[in-house]
Parts: structure tokens; sequence; C-alpha cells
């Protein structure tokens, strides 16, 4: 049976198995290693991990903007809509980026050019995708300003985007990412360059979107609480693999891999003592050129057996769609 005809009209993006990895003169990067992981019509699912685990790279490989050289998606699928994007060609990977699928990036400044302004440049989104007049696309340029809480939209459509506060500017590239009805939005660290009550307005202005529009949104960040507040499941990133993945309530109250664990412990306590130190993951992310052998997390668990240096651990259910990645869990299954 292909896969086209095992199609779930509610999964609108399934990674299946992904590996993308660098080819670099120091050697091969395996930055996103066996990952797999869907994404349902509506929902927000979070990636979070620390800096270096891979979200990122995986949400480049999901839009096909892998710089090659030195980076190449190696071997698994990407499928939208039940039908595979590493198989279209570049001509209509330009129908799906912008239109279908939409990116905003964590620095707007750098993505917004600097000497376009603004209604000219998500003109040109809407006028690429939609069979509109510049009028019309001026209107709707407007529209969205308004929308997502550019005070006088209407004039500021000539302005460029250094006249913007970083707030403005990350405003701007939602509206952007909007401006055609996209089913899928990627946000990757989208608040981590914005203060905290800039970041809590720009989170409400996505989950009102989401509601509104019944856009579906990939939420990438390294901040447990972004994901508490946004997030109906969670994914949970190491060294290029998904280690853990749950709704996000199983993944708050009840985490079960040892990542998962000390990364919710090293969120500041508000109860704390100011004398109390804040807990920190011991060592680093590994190098993904020479990553350790057998489970990658390892060298840093504090609840490392002696197989987990040796044997790759298999990704297990433990209940319906809560999965992990860790030999406590498979040797535990296999006992039974």
């Amino acid at each position: 049976m292909s896969k086209e005809e095992t199609f779930d009209e509610n999964i609108i993006l399934k990674v299946d198995d992904l590996h993308t990895y660098f080819f670099t003169e120091d050697g091969v990067v395996k930055a996103v290693d066996g990952v797999t992981f869907d994404v349902q019509r509506g929902e927000v699912l979070g990636l979070v991990g620390e800096s270096g685990s891979g979200k990122s790279v995986t949400a480049m490989s999901i839009l096909r903007l892998i710089p090659q050289p030195p980076g190449k998606i190696i071997s698994g699928d990407v499928l939208w809509k039940g039908k595979s994007i590493l198989e279209v060609p570049e001509s209509g990977m330009r129908s799906i980026r912008g239109n279908q699928i939409a990116v905003v990036f964590q620095d707007p400044l750098t993505s917004l050019n600097p000497v376009l302004t603004i209604e000219d440049q998500i003109n040109e989104a809407i006028m690429l995708h939609q069979q509109v007049t510049k009028d019309e696309a001026t209107e709707k340029t407007r529209t969205l300003l308004d929308l997502v809480g550019i005070p006088d939209a209407g004039k500021r459509l000539k302005d460029y985007p250094w006249q913007f506060s970083g707030g403005m500017r990350q405003r701007v590239m939602i509206a952007l990412a909007l401006s055609c009805n996209p089913d899928l939005l990627i946000a990757d660290e989208p608040t981590t360059a914005l203060d905290v009550t800039i970041q809590a307005q720009v989170l409400d202005l996505m989950r009102d979107l989401k509601n509104r529009f019944q856009t579906s949104i990939i939420l990438i960040t390294h901040d447990i609480g972004v994901i508490a507040e946004m997030c109906d499941r969670v994914a949970v990133m190491y060294a290029g693999n998904i280690v853990e993945i749950g709704d996000v309530v199983t993944i708050f109250k009840e985490p079960k891999h040892p990542y998962t664990k000390a990364l919710l412990k090293s969120i500041p306590d508000a109860n704390a003592r100011r004398d109390d130190e804040l807990y920190s993951i011991p060592g680093t992310i590994p190098n993904l050129i020479n990553p350790p052998t057998g489970c990658r997390f390892h060298p840093r668990c504090s609840e490392a057996m002696p197989e987990c240096s040796e044997i790759i651990p298999d990704t297990i259910e433990l209940v319906p769609g809560h999965f992990v990645k860790c030999l406590l869990f498979t040797n535990q299954i296999k006992k039974k």
C-alpha cells in the first residue's frame, strides 16, 4: 500500500525517519539522525531542546532549505498532506513555501529586506501566490498589519523594517507568514530576542491566529515555559534525536526520559530561596561528528546503565501517544 493510500487526513505533516547531515572538512555532522513525528490539523506541536539539538535543521529540512553543499537530506521522508515533499521539483516547492507552509524566524531584522518597504515585501508574497491586483494586495497587507496589532497600519505601510521596534518587526514577520493563509506555520524561536512583555504579546497573537484560522503550528524553542503555555503536544530533541514525545500535560506531569526530567528540573522555581542554586544539566551537547555510542545522552545521564553506552535504544510507545527513546523502558517492556 502506498503512502498516499494510507494518508490520514487529520495529519497534515509527517516527518518519517529523517536524516540530515552536513559534510564538512572536519567530518560528517549528523545534525538530524532518525527523527519521526507528525503534526495534526489545528494543533501546536512544540520542538524543545538545548541549542544544537537539531530543532532548526529539522524545520529547514521540512522546507527543503538546507544549503547544499554542505548539507544533504540523506534518507527518510517528509510527507505534506500525504505526498512526499522530497519528490516535489523546486518549482513546486515555491508554491508550498510561504503559501502552504510559512515560517517565522528568530531575528526578523535579518529576515526582512532592509531596502524594501513593509508594503512591498508583503505585497510581493501575496501577488506571487494569489491572483490579485496590486491595490487588492495592498488592502490585504493593511488588514494583516491591523490583525497582528500594528498601530496605524495604513500609515506604516511605507515604512522600512528598521523603523519598527523588535516586537513590531516580529509582528510584521507573522503578518508576512500569514499573508497566504498557510495551513502550517513554523515558528523558529520567535520570541527569543524580545523582552518578556513583548514575548507574551507575540504568543497571545499566535494563539489567537491558531484559534481563528485553525492553522497548525510547529513552535521551536528552548524555553520550556513557552511550550507549557502554547503547545498541545511536545517533542523533546537531543543531539539529533527525538527522545520523548507526547501531549504537553503528560510530558510535564509524568516525564519519562532522563533528559526531559533534567530540562524540567532546570526551570527556575519562583518559590525558591534566593541562595538556592539553579540546576543545570552537567556537560554539554556532544559533537555530532563523533557522537557518543549507544544513547547519545548517556554521558550526561544520572540514570545511565552500563549498556546505555553500547545499545541505541528503540523508541517505545508507553501509552497511546506517549513515546520515549530510552533503555530504561525498553528493558522494562522486554521483561514483561
